[in-house]
């Protein structure tokens, strides 16, 4: 079956519950069949945005600029809250290859951040406008993000949500938004492990608890953006070899293949695939991407991304991903 609206009609009955907007999109890479529901919206990336890196520091890698071996050193200011490496004592040196594998498995925001420097913030969004992907906007690193929502810094200091929305819109809008992230970056320069971790959870509790709507507001409007359809492409993109050498995009499968995150896309499809995928989530969105390979070697991709839900709906998320996911393979699956 290659007609779609049966399966749109099954996503949107296991969506309905939850509310927000949900975008699909999903392709059988060797027979085309693919769906595609919502799919040129724009919806919070989360800890999706961190393909977007890895492609980025894996091209660096084959242009001979970064090596997998190469040390970084971990300082005070490189630290985020949502990282192992937080709780790491400045110096330590993690490789490259230590760095993804941390970035991905475990979604460790202060190695997406390190790796992102790396390469250069502008360059994930060149590469990604180089690749036909121009939906995807990776604009805010994880630290910068942190820092804004606590309310660190001069600029942010006291203000509510919409506030902090308004103030960086405003920024952005005459141009001063990546100046602004210097000006906190170099405010806070001491600020990390403990000490950060602490002014967050004092903010926001563990898991936004604290104020669940205000961190809504915050993480709605100024997560990293992209589309399904988007994402969906660039997992082709290594699925194929396409947008870095073989060796590079092999290690990129294998490091997606280690995701410890496996409530979602995972949980919905039967034993004995591989599944390559990459989980993000922030106060109203739960999203995950995933190459999926069959036993018999039929390449797929699956984008569930989902914005705008209320807290009781993104408790329910993951099984609703997992329900949609199993869907999409149902009518993805089978010989090319």
């Amino acid at each position: 079956m290659t007609d779609s609206r049966g399966v749109e009609e099954r996503v949107a009955h296991i969506a309905a519950p939850l509310g927000g907007t949900i975008g699909v999109a999903a392709r059988n890479l060797a027979s085309g069949v693919e769906v595609h529901i919502a799919a040129d919206e724009s919806y919070p990336l989360a800890s999706c945005f961190k393909v977007a890196v890895m492609v980025e520091v894996m091209r660096r890698v084959d242009a001979g600029t970064v090596r997998l071996d190469q040390r970084l050193t971990l300082t005070e200011a490189d630290k985020s809250p949502g990282s192992t490496l937080i709780h790491c004592h400045e110096g330590l040196r993690p490789t490259v290859r230590d760095l993804l594998f941390l970035m991905i498995t475990l979604s460790d925001n202060t190695a997406a951040d390190m790796l992102w420097r790396l390469v250069g913030l502008d360059s994930v969004n060149e590469t990604m406008g180089a690749l036909g992907l121009s939906s995807i906007d990776c604009f805010m690193p994880s630290r910068e993000y942190f820092l804004i929502g606590c309310g660190a810094g001069d600029e942010w200091a006291g203000l509510a949500a919409p506030d902090i929305v308004a103030r960086w819109r405003e920024l952005e809008a005459g141009g001063d938004g990546a100046a602004a992230l210097r000006r906190l970056l170099d405010e806070n320069a001491r600020l990390g492990g403990a000490s950060f971790r602490r002014l967050y959870e004092r903010r926001w509790g563990r898991d936004e608890s604290v104020d669940y709507e205000e961190a809504f507001i915050v993480d709605q409007a100024l997560d990293n953006r992209g589309s399904p359809r988007d994402m969906a492409d660039l997992l082709a993109t290594i699925a194929q070899g396409r947008c870095a050498s073989g060796p590079s995009c092999r290690l990129m499968l294998e490091v997606l293949a280690q995701q410890e995150w496996r409530e979602r896309i995972p949980a919905g499809l039967p034993a004995g695939l591989l599944v390559a995928n990459k989980t993000g989530s922030v106060a109203g969105t739960s999203n995950d991407a995933a190459i999926v390979v069959t036993p018999n070697g039929v390449p797929m991709v699956m984008v569930i991304f989902w914005k705008e839900l209320d807290r009781e709906a993104t408790r329910r998320a993951d099984a609703a991903i997992a329900a949609v996911a199993g869907v999409l393979y149902d009518h993805l699956g089978g010989p090319a």
